[in-house]
């Protein structure tokens, strides 16, 4: 049987040699992709001997909301707006009801289903 400090350092090497397979591809990558090209966005794909490969580019676009509310949203109508409205669980809350409000959470445990997430390991060389 293998001890904890085998493990751990086996499991920091694997992150060590992951980190470095990482670099190596995105190294890889961006020599592709100045032999290739790459369009600002939208893909291309490339035959390259018995390789498909496509190269896809992607922009970013992020709205600066105090900007948009002030100086935007009176001049497009809302209907146009090109913004999402989106729902999602704020897991602080959701604590607080458990934690502070038990009647609430129970009504808002029937339309909530709880499950473990992978757990987490981190590890650094030195104690």
């Amino acid at each position: 049987m293998r001890t904890l400090e085998q493990i751990a350092e086996d499991l920091f090497q694997a992150r060590l040699d992951e980190r470095k397979a990482n670099e190596r591809r995105v190294q890889l990558e961006e020599e592709l992709i100045a032999l290739v090209g790459a369009k600002d966005e939208g893909s291309q794909t490339h035959t390259i001997g018995d390789y498909k490969v496509i190269v896809e580019g992607k922009l970013i676009r992020k709205i600066d909301w105090d900007k948009f509310d002030k100086l935007v949203s009176p001049k497009i109508p809302v209907s146009l707006h090109p913004v999402k409205v989106v729902r999602e669980e704020d897991v602080a809350g959701i604590k607080y009801l458990a934690l502070n409000e038990p009647a609430m959470y129970s009504i808002l445990a029937k339309a909530l289903t709880v499950k473990p997430a992978k757990t987490s390991v981190r590890i650094s060389l030195g104690a």
